[in-house]
């Protein structure tokens, strides 16, 4: 039972963690948390003891836990990245609109005297 225990309180502290990187905004490290923290679930579940089962369900509960605060952390930069991107879209069709005005009129040019 102590193997489960130990691997569910890592699998916590890595939860932990992956929540920490997830709000400062550093995905590639919460996704390879994340993966080490699947990694640890696994193996608990391997050490299956029935006896034991009972008295895990509150380190279950408190990893029921934090994966809801690291859906919500995710959904929210999720959001966060599709308003970025909407409005780096709606910026430049803005900017794509003065195109038109900017550009030299090659028309123009040929009539010009550039030797002064």
């Amino acid at each position: 039972m102590s193997d489960k225990l130990e691997f569910l309180e890592a699998a916590l502290a890595t939860g932990e963690r992956e929540l920490h990187h997830l709000l400062a905004g550093e995905i590639e490290e919460a996704e390879l948390l994340a993966k080490d923290r699947g990694r640890l679930l696994e193996m608990a579940w391997r050490c299956a003891d029935p006896e034991s089962i009972g008295l895990l369900r509150d380190k279950l509960l408190k990893l029921r836990n934090l994966q809801g605060q690291l859906t919500v952390e995710a959904r929210r930069l999720h959001a966060e990245l599709q308003t970025d991107l909407q409005r780096a879209k709606q910026e430049n069709q803005r900017l794509s609109g003065y195109r038109t005005t900017v550009r030299p009129n090659p028309a123009v040019r040929r009539y010009l005297d550039k030797a002064g």
